[in-house]
């Protein structure tokens, strides 16, 4: 007799992706996104002396876009090539994204897990750390924690962290207080299998879609809240970021000096963009109720 075997839900998923062609081009620039920040990381083609080094020529100072094929989106005002200052300015976000994830993620799993799983007391207890969060505004505790400590990349990544972490905990929760009912993890309840057991093993698997949706839009979020902090001026120190160009063609345009403009504003929209057409994808891809849609 011949066993027909099903389909898994990942093979669903990277099915579904692959059929959705806007999703594909996504990715696509999401590697392109990659390439140049490993090129940055590299420093290949000395790309940070280039995007740093002030030149001493005045006449390199402010030459307009597409009117020098070594600058192609011109210089600013000390004569360092926007191109790559831009280019540069990815390897920022990606260090900054992938540090605040890594830090955020693991807290609201085990906070929202904890609170799911258990209830009682515990879920009480997380329940109103994150009322405590949530009544004060994110932007004012990331203030208050960069001032005091001071900005660096892990400074800012744990300031984004400590305030981003509480949406995705409270999804988990919810989560893990439906699936605790499920026959699965009563089977396996039964069988004797241990809390830290069921909730690694079979509940947080099978809501993992959830974070893996977070974290792209907390990468999306981290960008855009890098550029307000370089606006206010406390945002990394000594190195091009798309948020200190911002800040610089905040007080450049209105002089119609627009190259630091057009050289980060392009570069955050397109990232941004395909990061959440990326994350809509996934969530339609990966969400269990949606896989005979």
């Amino acid at each position: 007799m011949e066993v027909v075997k099903g389909r898994s839900l990942l093979f669903d998923a990277a099915r579904r992706i692959y059929r959705n062609r806007l999703a594909m081009i996504m990715f696509v620039i999401l590697f392109i996104y990659i390439l140049m920040a490993l090129y940055s990381v590299f420093n290949i083609g000395n790309i940070y002396n280039l995007a740093t080094s002030h030149i001493e020529d005045v006449n390199r100072s402010f030459i307009p876009p597409f009117q020098d094929k070594s600058a192609p989106f011109g210089t600013d005002i000390f004569g360092r090539n926007v191109l790559y200052r831009a280019v540069y300015g990815s390897k920022i976000s990606m260090y900054l994204g992938f540090l605040t994830i890594l830090i955020e993620i693991p807290i609201a799993i085990i906070m929202g897990a904890l609170a799911g799983y258990y209830g009682g007391f515990i879920d009480d207890a997380i329940q109103y750390l994150m009322s405590i969060i949530y009544s004060v505004p994110g932007l004012i505790i990331i203030l208050a924690f960069i001032l005091l400590v001071g900005p660096s990349f892990l400074t800012i990544a744990l300031a984004f962290a400590l305030t981003g972490w509480v949406g995705l905990a409270r999804v988990i929760r919810g989560a893990f207080m439906q699936a605790k009912e499920f026959e699965y993890v009563l089977a396996a309840r039964t069988l004797g299998a241990k809390d830290g057991r069921i909730i690694f093993k079979h509940i947080l698997p099978n809501v993992f879609h959830y974070v893996i949706i977070s974290a792209i839009l907390t990468f999306a979020g981290v960008i855009m809240s890098e550029v307000l902090l370089a606006y206010l001026g406390l945002s990394i120190v000594g190195v091009p970021t798309w948020g200190t160009m911002i800040a610089d063609a905040s007080q450049e345009v209105s002089a119609g000096r627009w190259q630091n403009f057009i050289g980060a504003v392009p570069f955050i929209w397109l990232f941004i963009l395909a990061l959440n057409l990326i994350g809509d994808a996934l969530r339609d891809a990966l969400d269990p109720r949606l896989r005979n849609l």
